[in-house]
């Protein structure tokens, strides 16, 4: 498994907020979770910070994530992080399970 955490800094809540609806209303999430190989693809809202979102990515593989960044919905989802100035960090996770 490839797993991607991504916290996206915006400068206000209502950037933060505005990003998301969006994000909601083209349906990134779902188009994404559609993707060949996606195992898990979801936003979630910090309970301590009013500026970040979170993203959570599980694909099957690397492959499938590399192929995921040449569709349009992420060329859209570039758009949208300029439009509400949202600066990225990402780290990729070891996708082993414990126990």
């Amino acid at each position: 498994m490839y797993q991607i955490c991504v916290s996206y800094h915006c400068n206000s809540k209502e950037d933060r907020d505005g990003f998301y609806q969006e994000l909601a209303k083209n349906r990134i999430q779902e188009l994404c979770e559609e993707e060949k190989g996606c195992i898990r693809y979801r936003y979630y809202y910090p309970c301590d910070n009013d500026t970040e979102l979170f993203l959570l990515e599980q694909w099957e593989t690397r492959e499938n994530q590399k192929v995921h960044t040449g569709q349009p919905h992420f060329a859209l989802i570039g758009d949208l992080k300029k439009k509400y100035h949202a600066k990225v960090e990402f780290e990729i996770i070891n996708g082993e399970k414990l126990g």
